[in-house]
């Protein structure tokens, strides 16, 4: 569930768009970052993973180089302006959705001015753009990203847990929490356990609810409170928390969607991604037994 899509030209600001991509990866997991060469499986459908990824993002970079604008087929036409042009349909989808659009100008571009733009994404020249010219400017971006989705994730409030979500996720199959618990998730498993039906919140006949479920070591009790703050920005932008505890210098996570009956989704497995990629990087984890 990506909440982050970077929209670039690959003959223009490709190395830029995979820096962005690195560095919001070390601070957010690879989950929250769309690119569509690492986002798109192979035999995926190309235009339904786009969309997908769009649909869920809140915010879209639009890395703009010298050459975005000029970019021309075999017929010396202006890609943008072809109704096909993968770069316009993106900004024209993320601008009519209300999404967070911010121009990155890298190399010494400029922002190209309304009348030559195609009408469809002339608003794009009245965002406020951001410049890339060095890894300072790198960290900026990153930062502001960082607070955008921060500010914008939604606090819902209802009893124990937050209210539903709009848009529900499916419950995820047997057979693909299988698949992700042979691949990305192995020190993961599925854990039952009984629901407290007393809880504010909690309501209807279930009485357990399914989650995956993992333990993480580390060096000391300090790391071990030090890896759950660290972690709680990426839970926080992808509006999906845990149910965690610290025993010493032990951390033990379960995940699980309430608003579909405690069950697993897709969530689950994201955020699950996203804290195997943080353990992997924290100084103070100790994964000896």
């Amino acid at each position: 569930m990506e909440q982050i899509f970077i929209s670039y030209r690959k003959d223009d600001a490709a190395a830029e768009a995979w820096l962005l991509q690195a560095k919001l990866n070390d601070q957010l997991g690879g989950a929250f970052v769309f690119l569509d060469e690492s986002g798109v499986a192979p035999g995926a459908h190309w235009p339904n993973r786009l969309h997908q990824a769009l649909d869920s993002a809140s915010a879209v970079l639009v890395v703009i180089g010298p050459n975005w604008l000029t970019a021309s087929d075999e017929w010396a036409r202006r890609r943008i302006d072809l109704q096909g042009d993968w770069v316009r349909l993106e900004i024209e989808t993320s601008l009519n959705a209300g999404k967070h659009v911010i121009p990155v100008l890298t190399r010494g571009a400029a922002m190209p001015p309304a009348e030559y733009l195609p009408p469809s994404i002339s608003e794009l020249s009245s965002r406020q753009a951001m410049k890339l010219r060095d890894f300072h400017d790198v960290e900026s971006i990153v930062n502001h990203l960082i607070g955008l989705l921060r500010d914008s994730a939604p606090d819902r409030a209802h009893g124990l847990y937050p209210r539903p979500a709009h848009d529900l996720p499916d419950v995820l199959s047997d057979e693909k929490i299988n698949i992700a618990l042979r691949d990305a998730l192995r020190q993961w498993r599925v854990q039952r356990r009984p629901l407290d039906t007393e809880s504010p919140g909690v309501q209807g006949p279930i009485a357990e609810q399914v989650g995956l479920y993992r333990e993480y070591r580390f060096g000391s009790f300090e790391g071990a409170v030090a890896f759950m703050s660290s972690s709680v920005t990426g839970c926080n932008i992808m509006n999906h928390h845990p149910i965690w505890e610290n025993i010493w210098r032990t951390v033990r996570i379960f995940l699980s969607t309430w608003d579909i009956d405690h069950r697993i989704s897709d969530r689950d497995v994201q955020l699950a991604k996203y804290f195997e990629r943080s353990y992997e990087d924290f100084p103070a984890a100790d994964p000896a037994p």
